[in-house]
């Protein structure tokens, strides 16, 4: 093993801790299972009947508030992607993955409070009774003031009219004061700082209370005017309940919530349909590793064990942030096996590049990794900037996704440049001679891809034109229950039916989508059937249940309508963080490349969420939650293998200074060619075994990516470059400037 060099031994060192680090997380952090897979905790919040609106379309907006509070009140305690529906005209459902039991009292109370802020001011000390104006209000502790103690008044006259309430704040953050004890700091927005400001000015020395939801935090003496609109909460804080306390602030409610209900939900996902998509997901692995092998030889192996190590590092990571893992995200964690070979694909081309020019296999795999470098960085940090939009800017399940998206992306990105880098490196030395895989020997084609430009446009323009069609057609046909919500029935039984049996009638009656999950409450034994189905059929399956399943004798107990999971504000905010990451790609590529190159990015992506999403949608599927984290993926495929094209554009740019700008294009087209088509066929047999052999929401979830793969490979090479040659008129003037100029990332920088 002498003569191995130092970074070949520091880059396998670096990657040996990192896999038993993830190894030791995931045996003390099981990650938490989702809804789908494990069940979890349901509330029941009620809006309280004094402070419910009589108007129903009032009444609509609280239940709308309620819900996305909730939404932003449960990501900031890092609960991620809970389910959230409105249940009647007055109460909303939240389902909590993988809690059960009751051993979370302070996360219901969490979440229910109305978190009411107010700066009231104190009346003077020695007044028996309230004068008008004034009333009596309570410490939050038992303790008294400031921790007094048991001889501490408990209460204080207070200003019935608060000066400032929580409207004023426009941040609450919990932080240690100097003396070690946990408080909630306050940012006041300009016009509440310029109110504080007056009010501590005009009452220096007196005392000023901090009341949240009628109960006195506490009350500091004012010593001087305070300008900056700073404050703070303190109250013998733990450091939860100060987080709590700052979550709440941050989330106001207007109005206060009850609890009605707390029960355990099972799985909503049948034992036969989660083991037939687990099945699924190990063939479409399996597929993966074995083309690698059987057509890199040695060098697919490197690149098997690189992704076994990226999904360990995956699922380390997903633990350590307390993600949840739901049957989607495992599917989702199979493509990105098949995207994440891509990277070794694009070394292996530039090896075999290197060596058909002659090169030692020791040259060829430095000059190959070198050259591949800058492709691979600029491919995978376009899709992470999409990433961190979503993260920082979406709730719920975009949240949810972005998370997940960036850690594969930063673990490829690592597996790809250090420990693939260095295991490739360990070989060579061990066999200078010998061949990591076979050199094809045929020379890349020379097809004229830009002149059927054209042609691509009007195919293009005929499946996104169908698409649209299709979806404005179908009207509120087009969305599934995540958007509309539908009927809920509660069941009683004495016999507990199947989910073969259940499914087989919503099948029989042509029901459509309906979802089943049995539930057990805190306070009991007994077993419920909640059957949820779009509007208008719950009666439907009511009466051919009584009929079809009368042994198991079912009783119904409750029907109400069920919001939809999916709120105004998620859906707003699933809008924006595409349009904020399509911006996003826009910047990167026209700063890192050229402004055409950008434009031609844009199109190109925006292509295929069209036309994927419309393909779906003429197949007659609908719209729901998982369907939007699939658009969201098609999203991140297509920019990485857009960009992969585009830097091959501008090296040719370079070094070829006497081509034209379309030979230029055309010749980096068939230089990837095999590049592209390699890595659609590796994420598409991972795609195609889901969309075959998995059940349930699996196989929309495969059909969207798999529309994806091939509008995504088509538009990379029909749509994304001739955008860009049309931008630039067919001229190569003043990209040869910026062609050359524009030098790529190296792998020593």
């Amino acid at each position: 093993m002498a003569g191995i060099q130092k970074k070949t031994i520091r880059r396998l060192g670096l990657s040996l801790l990192l896999g038993i680090w993830a190894l030791a997380v995931l045996v003390q952090t099981p990650i938490r299972r989702g809804l789908d897979l494990a069940g979890g905790l349901a509330v029941t919040l009620e809006i309280a009947p004094e402070a419910l609106a009589r108007d129903s379309g009032e009444r609509a907006r609280q239940l709308d508030q309620a819900k996305e509070v909730m939404a932003r009140r449960i990501d900031g305690l890092g609960v991620v992607e809970p389910l959230i529906r409105s249940r009647g005209d007055a109460q909303i459902e939240i389902q909590l993955a993988g809690i059960f039991g009751r051993d979370h009292p302070n996360l219901v109370e969490t979440i229910k409070k109305p978190a009411r802020l107010e700066f009231r001011l104190v009346h003077a000390p020695g007044t028996g009774e309230a004068p008008p104006g004034y009333e009596w209000v309570s410490w939050d502790r038992a303790d008294g003031p400031n921790g007094e103690g048991e001889g501490g008044d408990r209460r204080l006259l207070l200003k019935r009219i608060p000066e400032l309430t929580g409207r004023a704040v426009r941040r609450a953050v919990p932080v240690v004061n100097g003396y070690g004890a946990h408080e909630v700091n306050l940012e006041l927005t300009a016009a509440g700082a310029r109110r504080f400001e007056r009010l501590t000015e005009q009452n220096v020395g007196r005392p000023l209370a901090i009341v949240l939801d009628g109960r006195i935090q506490s009350a500091p003496v004012i010593r001087s005017a305070i300008p900056d609109g700073r404050a703070s909460i303190s109250g013998r804080f733990s450091r939860e309940e100060a987080i709590r306390l700052a979550n709440a602030l941050n989330n106001p409610l207007e109005f206060e919530l009850r609890v009605v209900e707390v029960r355990e939900l099972g799985p909503s996902l049948a034992e036969d349909t989660r083991a037939a998509s687990l099945r699924a997901i190990g063939l479409g692995a399996a597929l993966v590793i074995l083309f690698m092998v059987g057509y890199y030889a040695l060098g697919g192996l490197v690149a098997v064990l690189a992704v076994a190590l990226n999904v360990l590092l995956i699922l380390g990571a997903l633990a350590t942030f307390g993600a949840t893992l739901t049957l989607p995200s495992l599917a989702a964690l199979v493509l990105t096996i098949g995207m994440a070979v891509d990277a070794n694909i694009i070394t292996f081309a530039r090896m075999a590049e290197e060596l058909r020019r002659g090169k030692s296999l020791r040259q060829a795999l430095v000059d190959g990794s070198d050259r591949s470098f800058a492709t691979i960085v600029d491919a995978n940090l376009t899709t992470l900037l999409v990433a961190a939009i979503l993260f920082f800017h979406g709730i719920g399940a975009v949240r949810g996704f972005g998370l997940v998206l960036a850690i594969g992306i930063l673990t490829t990105l690592f597996c790809s440049l250090v420990f693939c880098r260095g295991l490739l490196d360990l070989l060579v030395h061990l066999r200078p001679r010998g061949r990591l895989f076979p050199i094809f020997s045929g020379r890349p084609p020379r097809l004229d891809f830009l002149r059927r430009r054209r042609l691509a446009y009007l195919l293009s323009g005929i499946t996104v034109a169908a698409g649209l069609f299709a979806a404005i057609s179908r009207g509120p046909d087009l969305y599934a229950m995540d958007f509309t919500g539908g009927d809920e029935l509660l069941l009683s039984f004495r016999n507990r039916p199947s989910l073969q049996e259940l499914r087989a009638l919503a099948e029989r009656r042509g029901l459509g989508e309906v979802q089943f999950t049995f539930q057990r409450s805190l306070d009991g034994d007994s077993e419920q059937l909640r059957v949820q189905t779009v509007p208008g059929q719950g009666d439907v399956f009511w009466e051919s249940a009584g009929r079809d399943l009368a042994s198991c004798q079912l009783q119904l107990l409750q029907k109400t309508h069920i919001g939809g999971a999916v709120g105004a504000e998620m859906r707003r905010n699933a809008v924006l963080s595409l349009g904020l990451a399509l911006l996003g790609i826009l910047a990167y590529v026209a700063i890192r490349f050229e402004s055409g190159f950008a434009v031609g990015a844009i199109v190109s992506t925006a292509h295929d969420v069209l036309a994927s999403a419309g393909l779906f949608f003429l197949l007659g599927h609908r719209l729901s939650a998982p369907m939007v984290a699939a658009i969201l993926m098609v999203v991140g495929y297509s920019i990485n293998d857009t960009i992969i094209i585009f830097d091959r554009i501008r090296e040719e740019l370079r070094t070829n200074g006497k081509l034209s700008l379309a030979e230029c294009i055309n010749l980096a087209i068939n230089a990837t060619l095999s590049r592209t088509l390699l890595t659609s066929f590796t994420t598409f047999l991972a795609a195609f075994s889901l969309y075959i052999f998995a059940a349930g929401v699996i196989v929309d979830f495969a059909l969207v990516f798999l529309l994806g793969i091939f509008t995504g490979t088509f538009s990379s090479i029909f749509i994304a470059s001739p955008i860009f040659y049309r931008w630039h008129r067919g001229q190569r003037d003043g990209l040869d400037r910026k062609g050359r100029t524009a030098r790529p990332i190296a792998a020593g920088d």
